[in-house]
């Protein structure tokens, strides 16, 4: 399998298959056999822990397993009497086939839209994306039984589109289930979260996440898995996101240049600021920072509990000992929150990438003489 194709099955959209989420599929699974079923459910849980790729089962188990006469009575008017064990689908079933193209007719993924103005994505889901929603979902159904939707994520809909879906919600249209994305479930607004049933993904255990890293990245030798899988915190798809963008070789060049604090090598710093600075680099731009802030997380967690981390690379636990011997925790925990502080402002007010990078390698220089 080339690395296009790899990566395109890797998607929720295309990706039938997950792992570590038992309990919440029993929970759907439960409702659709002997309840009704909830016309939304928010699905929630650290990034790239696999929720769209749950509501993607959801739809899929929806739309190729139900087939029934009278579906509004049997699925809204009385129980379910369903046995249905398993959230998974036949493989060679023509109708998965048509949702992984995307032609399938009864299902609508929202997610945030191109600006044809700017030619950039936008930083919200926008009211116009939810009012062809409701176009859709005033449709008579094409095929199936069901109109399902997808937001991935709702807590990206500006204020609009907020109020937009809420009327959705107060008013849902019958054989219509929405499946409602959130990383961040504190942003919505309390009417939309009070009318959806609620299900809370966590983090997967180090087990089931070296089983998932090691599906998807079988050549992969088998220290880089364990140094991606202590990178990934537990979330699948963060895993994804790093091995794509060389984050195991981003990860070793932050800490080559760390390690030699309090004398670092500033050239290197300056090519590393600068291959990070240029547009084209955005997403390795952020990247970075998230490592870079996890890095700290994980000194300050061992200045203040008595080095009980888990660590990434063994290297980590010098270069730990030694900060903590040179400041103790007050300086690094300053620092953790002054990088959160100025890369949000970096985004709002445009500051010079390179420089914040440059800016925060000679904070932990000046640090570590301490």
């Amino acid at each position: 399998m080339d690395e296009t194709r790899e990566l395109k099955t890797l998607t929720p959209q295309f990706n039938n298959t997950l792992i570590g989420h038992e309990t919440a599929e029993r929970a759907f699974l439960d409702a659709y056999n002997r309840e009704r079923l909830h016309h939304a459910w928010l699905i929630t849980g650290p990034k790239g822990v696999g929720k769209a790729t749950l509501a993607w089962r959801f739809a899929k188990f929806l739309q190729c397993s139900d087939d029934v006469e009278d579906t509004h009575a049997a699925l809204f008017a009385a129980p379910l009497q369903n046995d249905a064990r398993s959230l998974d689908i036949d493989p060679d079933n023509p109708i998965l086939s048509r949702i992984s193209a995307g032609s399938h007719g009864g299902i609508r993924a929202i997610t945030r839209t191109v600006n044809e103005k700017t030619g950039k994505l936008r930083n919200d889901i926008v009211i116009d994306d939810i009012r062809k929603l409701i176009k859709f979902f005033n449709q008579t159904a094409s095929e199936g039984t069901w109109r399902i939707a997808i937001i991935d994520a709702v807590d990206e809909l500006n204020s609009a589109a907020a109020n937009a879906l809420l009327k959705i919600l107060e008013e849902p249209p019958e054989m219509s289930i929405l499946f409602l994305v959130a990383h961040s479930p504190g942003r919505l607004l309390p009417t939309i979260r009070s009318r959806c049933r609620a299900l809370a993904l966590s983090p997967l255990d180090n087990d089931n996440l070296h089983l998932v890293l090691a599906q998807m990245f079988p050549e992969m030798p088998t220290d880089q898995l364990a140094t991606l899988a202590h990178m990934s915190t537990g979330a699948p798809g963060r895993g994804v996101e790093i091995n794509s963008l060389d984050g195991l070789n981003l990860y070793t060049r932050l800490l080559n240049i760390i390690t030699k604090a309090p004398r670092m090598n500033m050239p290197d710093v300056h090519k590393l600021a600068g291959e990070l600075g240029a547009i084209k680099a955005d997403a390795q731009y952020r990247l970075f920072i998230h490592l870079l802030q996890d890095f700290l997380t994980r000194l300050v967690k061992w200045c203040a509990t008595g080095y009980q981390t888990n660590l990434v690379k063994s290297v980590e636990a010098e270069i730990f000992d030694r900060f903590t011997a040179c400041s103790g925790l007050d300086p690094w925990l300053a620092l953790w929150e002054k990088v959160g502080e100025l890369s949000s402002r970096a985004d709002s007010v445009n500051l010079d990438r390179k420089q914040l990078i440059v800016l925060l390698f000679g904070d932990i220089n000046q640090i570590s003489r301490i």
